[in-house]
């Protein structure tokens, strides 16, 4: 019996050498713009860390009688993220040292965990910032405070209202001023709201 020889499948890449390298080109061509793409996006949001002096007063007709500015400090970090070629939207995370004193009266302490909200316009090297901001209460202690304005039950949130600018020095860092109103009062039966206005620097990190 003779056995017929059972001849060996062709290899497409010798048949369509054409096909082979045009569906090698598209690969490629695809792969491009898909890098590109990932790139546009990580250049659209920046992290960044900031710290400044808080200049801060609780104002309403319950505020400590002649009182003066209580100087803290605070410190956190951002995200920038880009939405046009002069606008950003950035939202923050701040710990923020607030209250007020007076040299007769005493002062309050109280500290926020801040969380702005801030759409941010920049022209050149300059910038103005303006949006809304929620505070979480982390301490509250008064010194010498007479026990009739003493602070109890402060509200645990906090709602404000900011408006700033700034200018960029460099690429990467920038400093600002930035006005804080609040809009909640402390207390539910007190007239006091707070008051900051804040001197800050921030780094951009990447």
């Amino acid at each position: 019996m003779r056995y017929l020889p059972i001849p060996a499948p062709k290899n497409p890449c010798k048949r369509f050498p054409g096909l082979v390298g045009c569906v090698l080109c598209l690969a490629l061509l695809n792969a491009v713009p898909l890098r590109a793409q990932e790139t546009s996006a990580a250049a659209e949001v920046h992290y960044g860390i900031k710290a400044g002096v808080n200049f801060a007063e609780l104002w309403g007709n319950d505020a400590l009688p002649e009182s003066d500015r209580k100087v803290g400090y605070s410190v956190g970090a951002y995200a920038a993220f880009k939405v046009s070629k002069v606008l950003k939207l950035q939202p923050e995370m701040i710990w923020s040292l607030q209250g007020e004193q007076s040299e007769e009266n005493g002062r309050y302490k109280i500290s926020y965990i801040n969380l702005p909200l801030m759409l941010k316009w920049r022209e050149g090297k300059l910038y103005t910032e303006l949006g809304p901001q929620l505070g979480f209460l982390t301490v509250n202690t008064s010194k010498s405070v007479p026990d009739n304005l003493r602070l109890e039950n402060v509200e645990r949130f906090d709602f404000s209202i900011n408006a700033g600018l700034g200018y960029a020095f460099e690429t990467d860092w920038s400093i600002g001023i930035r006005y804080c109103h609040g809009l909640t009062r402390l207390v539910a039966d007190r007239e006091l709201r707070n008051n900051v206005i804040y001197l800050g620097i921030a780094h951009r990190l990447f």
